[in-house]
């Protein structure tokens, strides 16, 4: 919502909303299967192309999904099916649940609302100014677009409930109902749409959203740079960082699909930069981090790892090209403060690093991760493959706030210098079969993590934690660094 957005516009949100929403309510996951390629009328066709944002969400069942969604309900923990129940592929009662909830007082009832109501919704947002914004300010302006199945049923609708309500205006365009919050936005909608065409017409967002994942639920889409170009975002995005004004550019996507294994939520960014720095630095880092993971004990809780951090920090170091030194002062800082560690800079990434790192954390409760923990109750280990083994011990020596306290061990096994502390399996990481659920097909993954929740849950949070599964993230930057891909995945491990 934009800043200072009146809550009472809000409400007419809750359609578009509540079906993003829905892939993470327990009683409503066999919703996450849905279409391939979000076949027919789509919310784009009916909203403005000079949009700067846009999601939709799609809850018909697709039957070529079917076996997807089967496939991840055997593996969902049996509290969570218990509430589900089984899985139904019409979703028409959902939305119109959601609908008479956002009109509680002037909706004409579920029973005639699921006569007409689809099982498609979008929304999007274009800059606006005068009387056509959401307030005096914003420079923005936002529909929904609410698909229908019998035109007619919802016209007479949404003609009752605009003579009741003075938030609601309305029009209805083939197989969709578009309604807004005033005369002005409505109005302002249909010029844009003269002016620009729709937003399934704008190459721009037509080559964004063909990368994404086929078959996903919810799709979301943004232009950072035009986003930018509005005061009020401009103002709030470098109040959050507590920043001087930035420059953003660029564009993303967002989608949540099911896949047999997982559920996924996924963000692409294209061609994103922030005060002329981006990621390209980055690109061309072999995508190794998943295997560096594997190579962690079986009884790893959490972990990061990453590949080729070393030789890109270096050569982006030497080029001036790392982001996150604002100053030439931070960067002379950031040498002291490493050489009196007993590590010089650059090459001081590599000794620390190697060429592939992982760190994982083993043997640690849920209460102590969350409420804060010291060195010694914490069991981990740090792999570091071609490494420095004098300097990694070196460091490590450093950085003990305790003297008095045994440091880790430092050691070198099979050309990886490995830091130990606590309790470590016997076993790899890479051959738990969860763990190969949850990190398959991320072999271009930068950066890595992972997450074992059957290790972290009790049985005073959930009746079986071993029916949980893990969690999984992976960052990767293609195209010659035109393109970041963050993923998020949730891989129960019932079946």
């Amino acid at each position: 919502m934009p800043p200072g957005a009146p809550a009472g516009r809000n409400r007419w949100l809750i359609p578009a909303a509540a079906g993003t929403a829905v892939v993470v309510m327990a009683g409503t996951v066999w919703a996450t299967v849905s279409l391939v390629g979000f076949g027919g009328p789509q919310p784009e066709e009916v909203l403005p192309g000079s949009s700067i944002a846009f999601g939709k969400v799609d809850l018909a069942i697709d039957g070529a999904q079917a076996i997807e969604l089967l496939e991840f309900v055997e593996r969902l923990p049996a509290e969570v099916t218990e509430e589900t129940g089984t899985p139904d592929g019409d979703m028409t009662e959902f939305f119109a649940e959601m609908f008479v909830e956002a009109f509680p007082e002037s909706s004409p009832g579920q029973a005639r609302v699921e006569e007409w109501i689809g099982q498609r919704a979008g929304f999007s947002v274009w800059p606006a100014s005068g009387e056509a914004e959401m307030e005096e300010g914003s420079g923005i302006a936002l529909a929904v677009a609410l698909a229908v199945e019998d035109p007619r049923k919802a016209d007479e609708d949404f003609a009752e409930i605009a003579a009741q309500e003075d938030d609601i205006f309305y029009s209805v365009d083939g197989d969709y109902v578009v309604f807004t919050y005033s005369e002005a936005a409505l109005s302002d909608l249909g010029a844009q749409l003269d002016e620009h065409g729709s937003l399934a017409d704008s190459g721009l967002f037509s080559e964004d959203v063909a990368g994404v994942p086929a078959g996903s639920l919810a799709v979301g889409w943004a232009d950072l740079g035009a986003a930018m170009g509005i005061e009020s975002f401009a103002r709030e995005f470098s109040a959050d960082l507590a920043a001087e004004p930035t420059d953003v550019s660029g564009r993303m996507t967002a989608s949540v699909r099911v896949d047999g294994e997982y559920l996924e939520a996924r963000m692409d960014a294209f061609a994103f930069e922030v005060n002329e720095a981006d990621l390209s630095w980055l690109a061309e880092t072999p995508g190794e981090s998943v295997a560096a993971l594997g190579d962690l004990p079986d009884n790893t809780v959490m972990a990061l790892g990453a590949s080729g951090l070393d030789q890109a920090l270096i050569d982006a170091y030497n080029s001036d090209d790392i982001p996150f030194f604002s100053s030439s002062g931070e960067q002379q800082e950031f040498e002291r403060a490493f050489n009196g560690m007993g590590v010089s800079m650059p090459e001081g990434f590599g000794d620390l690093l190697g060429s592939s790192t992982a760190f994982g954390v083993t043997e640690i409760s849920l209460d102590d991760f969350f409420s804060g923990y010291g060195s010694e109750q914490l069991s981990f280990q740090y792999r570091a493959v071609g490494g420095d083994e004098t300097v990694i011990g070196d460091f490590v020596e450093s950085m003990m706030a305790d003297p008095y306290a045994t440091p880790p061990g430092v050691s070198s096994q099979d050309g990886a210098v490995v830091v130990a502390q606590g309790s470590s399996g016997t076993g790899r990481l890479a051959d738990d079969p969860v763990f190969q659920q949850t990190m398959q097909e991320m072999d271009s993954a930068i950066v890595a993590g992972y997450f074992d929740m059957r290790q972290v849950l009790t049985a005073e949070e959930v009746q079986s934690p071993e029916e949980w599964g893990a969690l999984g993230l992976a960052l990767s930057v293609t195209e010659e660094g035109n393109r970041t891909g963050v993923e998020l995945r949730w891989a129960p491990s019932a079946g």
